[in-house]
């Protein structure tokens, strides 16, 4: 079997996407399958005969995004060529963004986004979320729920009692994400005795004039992260990650962090109940008034409190690495090509 993964970016300053595919990827390695990649910056895609060839000697084609014409050329040369299709969202198709841009979306959708959904021979969503929203716009598409997950070796194996008052936000810097609503409330709550740290690529001047942060001594805006041990090791300075996105198809830094001990303080709009339901971390709704609320609560948890739902944090990425969800994969996979 051979798998060719088919993204616009391929790049860590895109985030969810490129980690996204990576994960795949990693799982690919695990089950001894052959992948190979285009994307817009690589030689398999600017060489037109290399680019056919790739997809011709591939027996699934694996398209990751929507919407741009990137997408649209992708779908038609992998269905003109007669390949079985899966496609990942990638929360495009989500509530939140679909009221983004709203009237062209719409047009799109009509025109050529629900067929080329439709053709697909499964659609590859990230969690129960993402596939019940989808179903409500078309429910004959033909779905799957895979998550994503993380090697083994990257779950804590000691938790320690450390406290050092330190939050992280580690996310694009992008409206969705909340970090807005998170800025306002930290400001709010005015806590100085806790640090936030703000780590992602984006706009970070517009946030950094809009709240002049040179004000504020517990805010700070980091140099983005491109390594993993790097990520690993910056988790691993701070009691809980902040992320009050306003919607979120899987989350994938919610996993890293709960997988380095971080409870994670997050919205409904992420499919992470989990969270709430084992006392790893903090589920509210998308409120500016919440998130204080939820500040004040975390601010006033002793170290014991905090250090209980490190340790259930851990317990929650053990059940996402590639090893125990590679077999869903298998079976997706195996699915597709008897079709």
């Amino acid at each position: 079997m051979k798998i060719c993964f088919i993204t616009e970016y391929f790049d860590k300053s895109y985030g969810g996407q490129y980690f996204a595919v990576k994960n795949v990827m990693e799982i690919c390695q695990i089950l001894k399958i052959n992948y190979s990649i285009i994307f817009k910056a690589n030689k398999n895609f600017i060489d037109r005969k290399r680019l056919i060839k790739e997809i011709q000697s591939s027996d699934i084609v694996y398209i990751f995004g929507g919407w741009t014409v990137f997408y649209i050329k992708m779908s038609v040369l992998s269905h003109k060529l007669k390949k079985k299709i899966i496609v990942h969202p990638m929360g495009f198709y989500e509530p939140w963004s679909l009221s983004q841009k709203k009237i062209k979306k719409t047009i799109a959708w009509y025109l050529y986004q629900e067929f080329f959904l439709n053709k697909a021979d499964l659609i590859h969503c990230a969690s129960n979320n993402e596939m019940l929203n989808l179903k409500k716009l078309n429910s004959k598409l033909n779905t799957v729920i895979l998550p994503f997950a993380l090697d083994k070796k990257d779950i804590k194996k000691k938790i320690n009692d450390n406290f050092r008052k330190k939050c992280i936000f580690f996310s694009r810097l992008h409206k969705k994400k909340g970090l807005d609503k998170l800025l306002q409330a930290w400001i709010s709550v005015n806590d100085q005795s806790w640090q936030l740290d703000i780590v992602g690529f984006g706009e970070k001047e517009g946030y950094v004039n809009k709240y002049n942060t040179s004000k504020y001594k517990n805010i700070k805006f980091l140099k983005p992260i491109n390594s993993k041990k790097s990520k690993i090791n910056l988790l691993d300075k701070y009691d809980f990650l902040a992320l009050p996105s306003a919607n979120e198809n899987f989350g994938i830094v919610i996993l890293e962090a709960l997988a380095r001990g971080l409870p994670v303080l997050t919205t409904n709009q992420t499919p992470w109940k989990i969270i709430q339901d084992q006392k790893a971390g903090w589920i509210i709704n998308d409120s500016l008034i919440e998130l204080k609320l939820a500040l004040h609560q975390i601010f006033f948890l002793s170290n014991n409190e905090f250090y209980k739902r490190k340790k259930k944090a851990t317990q929650i990425a053990k059940k996402f690495t590639n090893e125990k969800i590679a077999k869903f994969y298998l079976k997706a996979f195996k699915n597709v090509l008897s079709l």
